[in-house]
C-alpha cells in the first residue's frame, strides 16, 4: 500500500508534536512493507525530513517552486499524485496546496485529511472540501466531535485516531514514582512546547515563577522549545529578577525531549486551545504530574483533576502556583498523581496508534467503500476562501517571485 502524507510545515521552526509524531507513524507502516512518501516544502528545519528519511519514508520537498502561488503548487501537486496514483492522500497540516490539490485528484485516490488542533484552521478546510473527503480524521474527543457536528462531514466518515507515545516500562516507572526528593530539593517544573504567546500563553509563567519565589516555595522552570516570545520572555525574568529560576533548554529532538522530561516531576502548560498534546501525553508517560489549563480538548479528555494531575483555568496563575506549590511539599500526593499519569498514557500507546491508521487506510482505500458523496462536488470547485486573494494573478506572481526571497514560509495557528 503506498500512502501519501502532506504536510508543508515539518521544514519550517518551531515544530511540535503534530508533525513529530509522523516519524513513529512512518517507521511503523514503513516496517509493515508500506510505501510512505511525505510531502513538504523547503525550509530551514530538516531534523523531521531527516529523520523521515532515516526510517524508511520518501520525503519531497521539491514538487513545487517557492516562487509559485498556492493555485500553481496545488495543480502541480494533483499532477504529481495523480501520476503515482496512491493508494491513500492525507492532509496532515497544510495552509493552502495540500487542500488545493484536493478537487484536482483523480476520483479513484481515497482521501482523508487529520485535525490537529482545536482551532478553525483544522476545520474550516474540511468543511469547504467536505464532499471530497472520504475520512476525517480527530487526534481528540473534541477534534472529533466538532468534524462531525460542525464541517458536514457525515459521522460514519469521521474517526478518532489519538496520538501514540512510548511510555516508561513498569519496573522504570516504579522507580520514578516513588523516588524520593530530598528535603528542601526544588519541585522541578517543565514546559516543552512553542515559546509563544499565542495559544501557548508562554508570558503567563512570569507571574507563576514571581508567585512561587515570594511564597519561598523551592522550584525550577525548564523552558523547551523555542519561539519568538523568547526574548521578551528573557527580558522580562531578568527585569524583574527572576532569571535563576528558568532555565532555557532551546530546542530538542525527541529522544533529547525524553532525556530531559526523566530529570523533572511536573509538566505546566499554560494553553488556552490544543488538540491533544503530544508533549503532555510524553510526560505522562515519563511519570511527570500534569499541572494543565482545563480546556475543552486536551487535557480534558485525559486528566481527571486529582486522580493523575492539577486543572485550572486559563488565565489563573494564581490557581496554578497554589497546585504547584501543594506538589512540591506533599510528595504523597505527587506520587499518586506520578502513578495516576503513567497508567493513563499507557493507553496512549505508538501500537494502538499504528494500528487505527492502518485500519483506517486500508478501510479508506477498500475498493467496496461507497463514494456517492463525490458526485455532489461541484466542478468547477470553489477556491478556499483563505486562498482567494483580490489583487490580479500577474500582480500576485511578482509579489510572490520577490517575496520567495525575503519571507519565510506560512505557519498554520496550532500546528505545532
Amino acid at each position: 500500500m503506498h500512502a501519501v502524507i502532506i504536510d508543508t510545515t515539518l521544514t519550517t521552526p518551531p515544530t511540535g508534536g503534530a508533525q513529530t509524531f509522523l516519524v513513529e507513524l512512518c517507521e511503523a507502516l514503513v516496517s509493515m512493507d508500506f510505501r510512505m512518501s511525505v510531502v513538504t516544502q523547503p525550509g530551514p528545519e530538516r531534523t523531521i525530513f531527516d529523520s523521515l528519511k532515516r526510517v524508511g519514508a520518501t520525503v519531497l520537498d521539491d514538487i513545487w517552486r517557492r516562487a509559485e502561488l498556492p493555485e500553481e503548487r496545488g495543480t502541480k501537486l494533483a499532477a504529481w499524485v495523480n501520476s503515482v496514483k496512491p493508494d491513500v492522500y492525507v492532509v496532515s497540516i497544510s495552509p493552502d496546496v495540500g487542500w488545493l490539490a484536493l478537487p484536482l485528484l483523480d476520483s479513484s485516490i481515497p482521501t482523508i485529511s487529520i485535525a490537529h488542533n482545536d482551532v478553525g484552521a483544522f476545520y474550516t478546510p474540511v468543511a469547504h472540501y467536505a464532499p471530497l473527503i472520504d475520512c476525517a480524521v480527530g487526534v481528540s474527543h473534541e477534534t472529533t466531535r466538532r468534524l462531525r457536528e460542525e464541517t458536514g462531514v457525515p459521522p460514519e466518515r469521521v474517526r478518532h485516531i489519538p496520538y501514540g507515545i512510548n511510555a516508561l516500562a513498569p519496573a522504570d516507572a516504579e522507580r520514578r514514582i516513588n523516588a524520593t526528593r530530598e528535603t528542601g530539593a526544588p519541585l522541578r517544573i517543565g514546559y516543552v512546547g512553542r515559546v509563544v504567546e499565542e495559544q501557548k500563553r508562554v508570558m503567563n509563567f512570569i507571574e507563576v515563577i514571581r508567585e512561587l519565589k515570594d511564597r519561598e516555595v523551592p522550584f525550577e522552570l525548564h523552558i523547551i522549545g523555542e519561539g519568538s516570545e523568547r526574548p521578551r520572555f528573557e527580558q522580562e525574568l531578568k527585569e524583574k529578577g527572576l532569571g535563576e529560576y528558568v532555565k532555557f533548554w532551546g530546542w530538542l529532538t525527541p529522544q533529547q525531549v525524553k532525556l530531559r522530561l526523566a530529570h523533572l516531576d511536573v509538566l505546566a502548560l499554560m494553553s488556552d486551545y490544543e488538540g491533544l498534546p503530544v508533549a503532555l501525553l510524553e510526560a505522562m508517560g515519563q511519570a511527570l504530574v500534569p499541572v494543565v489549563t482545563r480546556i475543552n480538548s486536551g487535557s480534558s479528555e485525559l486528566i481527571r483533576n486529582g486522580e493523575n494531575g492539577l486543572l485550572f483555568p486559563v488565565g489563573d496563575s494564581a490557581a496554578c502556583t497554589a497546585h504547584l506549590e501543594k506538589l512540591a511539599v506533599d510528595d504523597n500526593l505527587l506520587r499518586i498523581l506520578r502513578r495516576g499519569a503513567w497508567n493513563t498514557a499507557r493507553d496512549y500507546s505508538v501500537e494502538r496508534m499504528v494500528e487505527n491508521y492502518e485500519q483506517c487506510f486500508r478501510q479508506v482505500s477498500a475498493s467496496d467503500l461507497p463514494r456517492a458523496h463525490r458526485a455532489s462536488a461541484p466542478r468547477p470547485y470553489p477556491l478556499l476562501p483563505a486562498c482567494k486573494s483580490r489583487y490580479p494573478f500577474w500582480l500576485r506572481k511578482v509579489k510572490s517571485r520577490l517575496g520567495a526571497f525575503r519571507y519565510p514560509p506560512m505557519q498554520i495557528p496550532g500546528s505545532s
